[in-house]
């Protein structure tokens, strides 16, 4: 999701020695992290893409002196989705908050092999195919040739694309007369086209008029992988990153576990202290933490499981017949970091 703002906070006043295991944020372009021996102090940078999660703008605010006692110095950094994957290719951050599918794009483009390690968010619902309250469509088969709008689909995260291939066997722009357009709703409130590609919140309104779901991504997968929350956007660094600083990558998922567990036992609490880091409204962020379902996640959905890696590995083939990527990884399994059962 682009934004447009950019901010950066330092998690600590000064820079620290880190632990033995040691933590080097400084990248070359081909991914490579350097020695931490090789360096007295270093920086570790967080970034993700978008400024209203939750729990990762609780983390900003909050983290610091649990980051400092490890020894570590961290930097949080909101980005924004032209900007992110091109900063952690030139190696100035080293942690990212991105979805799978960027990974075999960054491994592509950069020649960085990257390890998945925390799901920050899954589709439930994701994107779904709404309709019109009067429409006679039923279902993803009566549109087979007929408009549906979508944003754009180079801004998109290759979701709609998997599900539509997993569903018809077709690419999304074989089995539609696709329009990309950033007013895709719009597209379909004017009776433009047929149906639209909308994601919560923005189905909110458009569902209390009576425009209908026929299609939605988590149901599609869940019917193509027996998986009904597939994992999203989420913790991701270079695999070099992550087999030299373990304790680093450990305490990163044991705070935000924790602080997930916080928001669903006191969401107030979590929600202040982000709104306040971030600026993004109380009211916003609660209702961002609802679309994603944050309360609903169960201790499992935070975890990378053997489901996760079973489930990507089927879409990522998807990705590739529908042209978001090159070509599917040949060891998907290598991308993740199993965490759970």
């Amino acid at each position: 999701m682009a934004i447009s703002r950019r901010t950066s906070l330092a998690a600590l006043a000064t820079t620290v020695t880190l632990v033995a295991a040691g933590c080097a944020s400084n990248q070359d372009n081909t991914g490579t992290n350097a020695d931490a021996a090789d360096a007295e102090t270093s920086t570790i940078t967080i970034a993700i893409d978008v400024p209203f999660h939750p729990i990762f703008d609780y983390l900003m605010a909050t983290s610091a002196p649990d980051f400092e006692e490890m020894g570590y110095d961290v930097e949080f950094e909101v980005l924004d989705a032209t900007t992110q994957v091109p900063s952690f290719g030139r190696g100035d951050v080293d942690v990212i908050t991105t979805v799978p599918s960027f990974q075999p794009r960054i491994q592509e483009q950069y020649g960085i092999d990257t390890t998945y390690f925390f799901p920050m968010a899954r589709w439930t619902p994701g994107p779904e195919l709404l309709v019109a309250p009067d429409s006679s469509v039923d279902s993803i088969e009566d549109l087979a040739g007929k408009s549906v709008a979508i944003a754009p689909l180079s801004s998109r995260f290759g979701a709609e694309q998997a599900a539509v291939a997993a569903a018809t066997g077709d690419t999304i722009d074989e089995y539609f007369d696709l329009t990309e357009t950033d007013a895709a709703a719009q597209e379909l409130t004017l009776g433009r086209v047929d149906a639209a590609f909308v994601e919560a919140p923005a189905t909110a309104p458009l569902l209390a008029e009576g425009y209908r779901p026929v299609f939605s991504v988590q149901e599609a997968f869940e019917e193509a992988f027996g998986d009904p929350a597939v994992m999203n956007g989420g913790f991701i660094a270079s695999t070099d990153f992550v087999d030299k600083n373990p304790e680093f990558v450990d305490a990163l998922v044991q705070l935000t576990q924790e602080a997930w567990t916080l928001y669903q036992e006191d969401p107030d609490t979590v929600i202040a202290e982000a709104a306040d880091v971030s600026g993004i409204a109380a009211d916003q962020l609660t209702l961002v933490g609802e679309v994603l379902n944050l309360s609903g996640t169960t201790e499992e959905q935070k975890k990378v499981t053997e489901q996760d890696v079973e489930t990507w590995t089927e879409i990522y083939p998807l990705l590739a017949e529908s042209g978001f990527i090159e070509s599917a990884p040949a060891d998907p399994a290598a991308l993740f970091q199993i965490t759970g059962e």
